[in-house]
């Protein structure tokens, strides 16, 4: 159900002195989080704008799906807020698909997100075809210091030619695609709904964590079932951490999901620092990346993901 697609420009980047806003779509944050947050992201000199209460818990989520929907229209509303930032993951993205479509025709801002707020991701750039931006949150990874600041600070800011990130090589080749992707329970998930994003014809990004290697085998599968790796046209694993207890368990995952993609001719990539990363970078969706693994186990950006 990606229904009618709004042409919209790239969100305008930002800069030192910028508002960003920072919202809850999924689940409830913690003071102390949310403190280290503020502090990091004024150290990178944003000006933080929280919604209205930042801190309400409303059991598996931090609010109600319809009042996640407002907060986000506000933020989006706001002429002097440059970017939307999500709070955290966890739980709930998924309850607010269906109540987007105004925010879709909205003046694009910079989104930033990643883990469950895959699903909002995925379904503002299925509406409007423009970027987002799977990157650190700011009272998850921003708050524990796990990313990169300086590749976080050019993706937002425009400010490069070119990015290299290096990653290892699972299959060879090259490709140069239109990227997508996320967090990969959440994109079984979508299986069978009107919500799976648009992936064929483009590199897709599978990345998760605290899953042993029988449940990432099972997601898999469901999307093999699904049609989803002979439409794709390249694959960047993430870290997975916490989903193998040791390097032989690694191994042995690797080989064994081969067979899903193996039919298939496209570059496949692993160990990317993207979603779930010890030290996550932020990774521009809905824009053209590069992979040549005859010149570098990893993914060239040269594309900007705002203008």
């Amino acid at each position: 159900m990606i229904t009618k697609v709004i042409i919209l420009d790239k969100p305008g980047k930002i800069f030192k002195g910028d508002k960003v806003g920072i919202f809850l779509p999924s689940s409830p944050v913690k003071q102390a989080y949310r403190l280290r947050g503020l502090d990091e992201i004024k150290d990178m000199g944003f000006i933080p704008v929280e919604v209205d209460n930042i801190l309400a818990d409303f059991g598996y989520t931090g609010k109600p799906a319809d009042e996640i929907v407002r907060d986000i229209e506000e933020l989006m509303g706001d002429d002097g807020i440059k970017a939307i930032w999500a709070a955290r993951g966890g739980y709930g993205s998924n309850l607010i698909l269906d109540k987007i479509n105004k925010i879709a025709e909205m003046k694009p801002r910079i989104i930033i997100g990643s883990s469950d707020v895959s699903f909002l991701l995925w379904r503002i750039m299925d509406l409007t075809n423009i970027p987002v931006f799977y990157g650190p949150m700011a009272y998850s990874a921003i708050a524990d210091r796990k990313y990169d600041r300086e590749n976080l600070i050019s993706v937002l800011s425009g400010n490069y030619t070119e990015l290299k990130i290096n990653g290892k090589v699972l299959r060879d080749g090259r490709v140069e695609k239109i990227v997508t992707g996320g967090c990969l329970s959440n994109l079984a998930s979508l299986c069978g709904t009107g919500y799976f994003p648009e992936t064929k014809e483009r590199i897709v990004l599978l990345e998760d964590i605290n899953e042993r290697p029988f449940r990432l085998d099972r997601m898999l599968w469901q999307l093999s079932e699904y049609g989803f790796f002979s439409g794709i046209k390249g694959i960047i694993f993430g870290e997975f951490p916490g989903c193998f207890k040791d390097e032989q368990e690694r191994s042995m995952f690797y080989s064994s999901i081969s067979k899903y993609f193996d039919p298939f001719d496209y570059p496949v990539l692993y160990d990317m620092p993207f979603g779930h990363s010890s030290f996550t970078k932020t990774l521009p969706l809905g824009i053209k990346i590069k992979i040549d693994t005859s010149e570098f186990g990893g993914i060239s950006i040269s594309e900007k993901g705002v203008i």
